[in-house]
């Protein structure tokens, strides 16, 4: 609960507005929403998730340079500025296994409306008295992205190390159509033997991958790579995500995305669908011959 009055500027604590608003010349009492999040006192009740971090000084004037900042819809766009706080530290550290560019000195969150009323977070990285926006690309639309924007990442072998990778939230849905018979394409028409080994080892993939935008870490490589015998080349194996995330700029919180990669099979079919998938192959190449690689010979 808010109490403002005539006199008074519209102010939020732990944020910064840019416009005040007019008011009755009587007293009143009111909750507000921050991009469709209302503000209330007391800790958050996802606090790992929405983790407010430092907000800038309610009373604490607009900086020069936040104005000056050239703030772009996606549709290119003029945006006016709403708000400005602190980046959140947790969000921080995400951001920087993608843009390296956060991992010294300080930066901001910004936010901002556009005309028909949607909101985009910007980030910018303070130098002196001046900000410099922070940005990036879609991998695959190659559309210009805020880090609000992008999707982050984690594998099974350490869901509590998240990562972040340049591509929208729209783009990937697109992508993910093409992955299920991508993968199926190499155990059909293996590149070499000991791809088609590690492949068959590592079983059915139904959750998104993609060596390129979500790299497995240097330290479970050896894991998703083999060598052709043949060439000496490195090849890069299937490496599926365990979950997929993006910051929702109106919720000022995280919201999950589906892994499933499209036409694959249920976690609880998963078995079922793999036993028949390998039954084929054993048709192909020989019963022998696929127990073998399946048993690392």
């Amino acid at each position: 609960q808010v109490s403002i009055c005539s006199s008074s500027p519209w102010e939020v604590p732990g944020r910064s507005f840019e416009e005040p608003r007019d008011c009755p010349h009587t007293e009143f009492s009111a909750t507000f929403t921050c991009c469709s999040a209302t503000l209330e006192e007391g800790p958050p009740k996802e606090a790992e998730a929405r983790d407010p971090g430092p907000a800038m000084s309610d009373s604490a004037p607009v900086p020069e340079g936040i104005r000056r900042l050239q703030l772009k819809s996606v549709d290119d766009e003029d945006m006016t500025l709403v708000s400005h706080r602190a980046l959140e530290e947790s969000r921080r550290k995400v951001m920087v296994s993608s843009f390296p560019q956060l991992s010294e000195g300080s930066a901001v969150a910004i936010m901002a409306r556009s005309p028909n009323g949607d909101m985009r977070e910007f980030v910018a990285t303070t130098k002196g008295d001046g900000y410099d926006l922070v940005t990036g690309s879609c991998q695959i639309t190659f559309e210009d992205l805020t880090p609000a924007d992008c999707i982050e990442y984690c594998f099974p072998e350490a869901p509590s190390e998240w990562h972040m990778a340049q591509v929208s939230r729209e783009a990937l849905e697109t992508y993910r159509g093409m992955k299920f018979e991508a993968w199926k394409q190499m155990l059909q028409k293996p590149t070499c033997e000991a791809q088609f080994r590690r492949m068959l080892q590592l079983g059915c993939v139904s959750e998104l991958y993609d060596p390129q935008l979500f790299p497995t870490p240097k330290a479970f490589q050896a894991q998703y790579q083999v060598t052709d015998d043949r060439t000496g080349k490195l090849i890069s194996l299937p490496h599926p995500v365990k979950e997929l995330r993006v910051w929702s700029c109106s919720k000022q919180s995280y919201e999950v995305i589906d892994t499933k990669l499209t036409g694959a099979p249920s976690q609880a079919e998963k078995d079922a669908w793999w036993k028949t998938f390998v039954d084929q192959l054993r048709g192909e190449h020989g019963d022998e011959y696929i127990s073998g690689l399946l048993s690392g010979k």
